[in-house]
């Protein structure tokens, strides 16, 4: 009987405690509400505010402030933002606005995203002392515009020389992301010597960047450095223990030197570059170099990874041809698991017959015997170069231009995913050599691009070139293989 008494005890117990309280969220503490508002947009936790005469203020606690127009503003208001003056003046007003009410003593999260220029230079200043005031740890200004005649901000050089007050502490900052600020070489030392905790710095279209050295022992923590689109940066040296991710792209001249040392380094994107160092990176274990050499082959671009090749598991490369040059004794990629390779421009095609072959992709494959996935992503400068090409002439073109291959047997290749296919002859080549000779292939994933073919006065409908394209695939992919076409 005891036992029933204390059963209908605990059942009326729940009962009073799931329906005899019609507001339990209003009994949490104010931080921990202030926790819960926090993880909503900034929008939504204003409107909080109305709920009732407690909840009034708490949106003026919240540790992450995200200043994305797009999603904070008024329908209306987010309308066509980026291009007109006003509209952007209303956006700095609303932040101003925003900031005078704020009370949060700390920060985790501070966001700008908004195209702007020189001209609103006193607000990012001001917005920057306010976030470091309340020590963030993650700071982002994304002012990046299409106009390029406008001047970009630039860091306050009064907030990064002032060690006087004790209010200006970089110390808690740990994500530092900059795009379309001027960044300079000094600013650079900056960060790295005032920025303890400082893992990640990403610095986008800073036009006053030439030089970069990130230097340092064990006290610099930096994990992940990206320098994207710094169109003047000539020569970059990383020597740091910590870093992991490490990403220079998108530089509109070549960049003249690179050196990096860098024992926990296991990710590197590299383009344009004339001169490139490795030392001491055992744990690189993915590679990108798409665009790296603008002046050698492919072969001697691979050749500067010879020291790490036999540990690489993700490789990227943008080939200027198949080339005939690359043998497999100039790297050896035993444990490479992913190979993706670009195809770009006029590079496709062949003097002869204007078709390349594929004995480059043939080596590569050798040199890698344990690859896994393979991916060849082919992109074409123009489509008028196709318009020759008709659907009912490609078998006999195919016949008349046979590629020769070299012999050999792949054991491991599990995926190969073709981009930019259009089943044009020298495509079919390449689709037909990977099935014959990836013996242990399980998925083939086509990616079309139909529109690259008879792209003007075409005899035949688009639906009828699909139609055919996706008919030849299914003859040509055995029914044992899975077949994706996107």
């Amino acid at each position: 009987m005891g036992g029933k008494r204390v059963a209908k005890f605990q059942t009326k117990k729940r009962v009073e405690v799931v329906y005899g309280d019609d507001d339990r969220i209003s009994h949490l503490p104010d931080d921990i509400l202030v926790d819960i508002i926090s993880l909503l947009s900034l929008k939504e936790a204003v409107c909080t505010s109305v709920l009732s005469s407690r909840w009034h203020n708490l949106w003026k606690h919240i540790y992450r402030l995200n200043f994305d127009p797009h999603s904070s503003l008024q329908k209306g208001t987010q309308q066509g933002f980026e291009s007109c003056k006003e509209k952007r003046e209303t956006y700095v007003k609303w932040v101003n606005s925003v900031l005078r009410k704020h009370k949060a003593a700390i920060l985790k999260d501070f966001v700008i995203r908004l195209r702007l220029s020189r001209t609103f230079q006193k607000d990012v200043n001001r917005w920057i002392n306010f976030a470091i005031v309340r020590h963030v740890q993650r700071l982002e200004l994304d002012l990046t515009t299409d106009n390029w005649s406008l001047i970009n901000c630039s860091l306050p050089q009064e907030l990064l020389t002032q060690n006087t007050s004790s209010e200006i502490d970089f110390k808690f900052l740990k994500i530092l992301c900059l795009k379309s600020v001027d960044v300079t070489e000094e600013d650079m030392k900056f960060f790295q010597s005032k920025c303890p905790m400082l893992e990640e710095l990403v610095v986008d279209r800073s036009l006053k960047l030439v030089n970069v050295e990130v230097c340092g022992g064990p006290s610099l923590v930096l994990k992940h450095l990206e320098l994207t689109r710094c169109y003047d940066l000539k020569s970059v040296k990383v020597s740091t223990p910590n870093l992991t991710l490490l990403s220079i792209h998108g530089c509109e001249s070549c960049l003249k030197s690179v050196k990096i040392t860098a024992p926990n380094l296991t990710s590197l994107t590299l383009q344009k570059v004339e001169s490139l160092f490795l030392e001491n990176v055992p744990r690189l274990v993915e590679v990108s170099i798409c665009r790296a050499y603008s002046q050698v082959s492919t072969a001697v671009a691979l050749s500067a990874f010879a020291c790490c090749g036999f540990q690489l598991e993700i490789l990227t490369v943008e080939m200027k041809s198949f080339e005939e040059t690359f043998l497999p004794t100039i790297l050896q990629l035993p444990k490479l698991k992913k190979l993706v390779v670009f195809v770009m421009g006029d590079e496709l095609f062949d003097s002869r017959n204007r078709y390349p072959s594929d004995t480059g992709l043939t080596n590569l494959m050798k040199a890698a015997p344990n690859l896994r996935e393979f991916v060849l992503n082919m992109q074409y400068p123009d489509t008028l170069m196709f318009n020759f090409i008709r659907y009912d002439n490609i078998q006999r073109f195919s016949h008349r231009h046979h590629l020769q291959v070299q012999s050999f047997i792949h054991q491991q290749l599990k995926v190969f995913k073709f981009c930019g296919y259009c089943g044009v002859p020298n495509q079919v080549e390449v689709l037909k050599n990977v099935i014959e000779k990836c013996v242990a292939l399980e998925k083939v994933i086509i990616e079309p691009r139909y529109d690259r073919l008879y792209s003007s006065e075409p005899i035949y409908t688009e639906e009828f070139i699909k139609e055919q394209v996706v008919k030849r695939l299914k003859e040509q992919v055995p029914q044992q293989i899975e077949l994706v076409i996107l």
